[in-house]
């Protein structure tokens, strides 16, 4: 468990709005320091330490925004869907290992008899 899944819904929204907010900061500086700059490779410091970072942390910031959307039904539908199939491949693999074990000591065997 991640301290997201402690958060509320205005929480997530909150810090998800301010990481956007620092994001579009980012976005203005660096298209402001790129304008004032005719060379290109003059430009790419700022598009590598401002532009960037900042559409990075625009997108971050949306989606911890809306991670916080989920109704209660639907996460206990979905940690019983996980519940469910993690414990279907469980058994699957575990059947699978003693079908192996069982196959290898019958065909030892039978190596021997021979």
């Amino acid at each position: 468990m991640s301290r997201l899944d402690d958060l509320d819904r205005r929480t997530r929204v909150a810090l998800g709005g301010a990481v956007g907010l620092i994001g579009v900061l980012l976005l203005v500086l660096g298209w402001y320091l790129i304008s004032g700059e005719a060379i290109a490779a003059k430009q790419l410091p700022y598009l590598a330490s401002a532009s960037l970072p900042g559409a990075v942390l625009v997108v971050c910031g949306f989606l911890l925004a809306i991670s916080g959307t989920t109704d209660p039904d639907t996460a206990r539908r979905i940690a019983e869907l996980h519940a469910l199939l993690t414990e279907a491949v469980t058994e699957a693999v575990t059947e699978a290992v003693d079908d192996g074990a069982a196959g290898t000591a019958t065909g030892t065997a039978a190596g021997t008899e021979e």
